[in-house]
């Protein structure tokens, strides 16, 4: 028989597992207003809108949980444990979103079990996704970190395109009266397929044999410098993906500018673009280093946030053409971000560090970015690009801080 190559291995298994943990939990995205009128449906429809993204920031502000929680196992016991536990985390709670009785059906339990089914998804988010992005950078030869970690976020990315995709195809067999009335809950269901990726990481470098004299979390906050920085860095990817994924489709189809049909097609595109470049520029990043790309994709997605709001047209090919310069600045930051915050800590505590530091910027900054992002929005469009160019100048400057390991040892 051939000789597997466990290193191609263990990185198609990771993936494949983050492909679709992100697919589950990145659903409420394209289906929001689905979900809004399923769960919240009340007179006050700036009260509705509240609770529906409070519903979905929930997940967020959990993940710093899911960190304390898996990021210590994974050090201690390894990353395959962490994954594991985490995506049946993931699995269950969203096979029950799709089985859940509207509002109509059972009153406002109905809305109560959502965001709880909601939050024990952040809860699993916030332990596999750097779990798994933790695993393909240490298991990568040293001069392919850069592009085996971008299959972390190209994981993800995948996860949230077929996500909307999902949405997508539901229209080749249903009208939109079905969809929003019993349609939607098929692809919450599919998401049985990813219990057996709990089953099948092998666990090949985890920390089990080791004994810490010192707590876990007291070390990491001996390296707050890196994570500080890796929190302002992070911060700029939480606004820029639910600006983009959330607030963007939400605000056009509920402003009658695009159909909802439209909104999920510019999305596609740009989530499309985002999976392409995050493989192309994490491998040219083990060839001229991590910084230049992050900046570069920085400073586009600031440009391109501007020209939304700014020069804003009631144009579908409008938003489509920007929505896939957004994906290709937003390919470029991602491409080498696994590789360089992975290579900002030493082995012991990575995992819980860079899970921490990853689930406390979504929760602040990407919890808070529909809410936030609408009051804006409510006073001028100027104002809605602004907390973007707020985040963007935090990420540079903590990028200019840490050093830049590209093809140095790990410690």
């Amino acid at each position: 028989m051939p000789k597997i190559n466990l290193r191609k291995y263990e990185t198609v298994l990771s993936t494949f597992g983050n492909i679709f943990e992100w697919y589950s939990f990145a659903l409420f995205m394209p289906f929001l207003p689905v979900l809004s009128k399923q769960f919240f449906p009340m007179e006050n429809a700036v009260f509705a809108r509240l609770l529906t993204f409070f519903a979905l920031s929930i997940g967020l502000f959990m993940r710093p949980f899911g960190a304390i929680i898996f990021g210590p196992i994974g050090d201690k016991f390894g990353r395959q444990k962490a994954i594991s536990f985490s995506i049946l985390l993931m699995a269950i709670p969203t096979i029950c979103i799709g089985l859940l009785p509207s509002y109509h059906d059972i009153g406002i339990a109905s809305p109560v079990i959502l965001i709880f089914l909601r939050a024990l998804q952040g809860i699993s988010l916030g332990g596999e996704y750097t779990a798994a992005m933790v695993h393909l950078v240490e298991r990568a030869p040293a001069n392919r970190r850069g592009f085996y970690g971008s299959w972390s976020d190209g994981g993800s990315q995948i996860g949230v395109l077929i996500g909307g995709q999902a949405l997508v195809m539901l229209y080749s067999f249903y009208g939109e009266h079905e969809i929003y009335s019993f349609a939607w809950r098929a692809p919450f269901l599919l998401a049985i397929v990813l219990l057996p990726f709990a089953f099948m990481v092998p666990n090949q470098n985890g920390q089990s044999k080791k004994k810490f004299k010192e707590p876990l979390l007291k070390t990491v906050l001996e390296h707050k410098k890196e994570a500080g920085c890796t929190i302002a860095i992070t911060a700029f990817s939480a606004v820029g993906f639910y600006t983009l994924f959330t607030f963007l489709p939400y605000y056009l189809v509920s402003n009658n500018i695009l159909t909802l049909k439209q909104a999920t097609q510019c999305s596609v595109a740009s989530n499309m673009l985002i999976i392409v470049f995050i493989l192309f520029f994490g491998y040219l990043s083990d060839k001229f280093k991590r910084k230049p790309f992050m900046i570069f994709g920085i400073s586009g997605v600031s440009l391109v946030t501007l020209l939304m709001f700014v020069l804003q047209k009631n144009s579908f090919s409008y938003w489509f053409a920007l929505q896939f310069l957004y994906g290709f600045f937003m390919g470029a930051y991602y491409s080498s971000r696994a590789a360089f915050f992975a290579e900002a800590f030493p082995t012991k505590i990575r995992c819980t560090a860079v899970s921490l530091s990853l689930s406390l910027a979504q929760a602040i900054f990407g919890g808070l970015t529909p809410t936030v992002m609408s009051f804006c929005q409510e006073y001028s469009n100027f104002l809605a690009a602004v907390p973007i160019l707020i985040v963007a100048a935090m990420a540079i400057y903590a990028i200019s801080l840490l050093e830049d390991r590209t093809g140095k040892d790990l410690v």
